[in-house]
């Protein structure tokens, strides 16, 4: 639960700097910001464990082949009379 806390904290904090630099700033430099500021919360959500929502699909559809081809070895197995 710390971890979750932290990382809350951690986004409350960013957003505000956000807000507070994109009230007075050009959109280029809010950018260049936006960028370095999401590498940088990617690893750090990352090193909590998290994966993103597309390491995460990509992952499920592996998981989905691999169920698939198991189940056909197995019904192998059970046809031939190995198990």
């Amino acid at each position: 639960m710390v971890a979750k806390d932290s990382l809350d904290a951690f986004v409350s904090i960013v957003r505000d700097k956000i807000d507070a630099l994109s009230e007075g700033s050009n959109q280029s430099s809010v950018g260049i910001i936006h960028d370095e500021l999401k590498d940088k919360f990617d690893n750090l959500v990352k090193s909590q464990g998290y994966v993103s929502s597309e390491e995460y699909e990509a992952l499920n559809a592996l998981a989905k082949r691999l169920e698939k081809r198991l189940s056909k070895l197995e019904d192998i197995v059970a046809k031939s009379g190995l198990e």
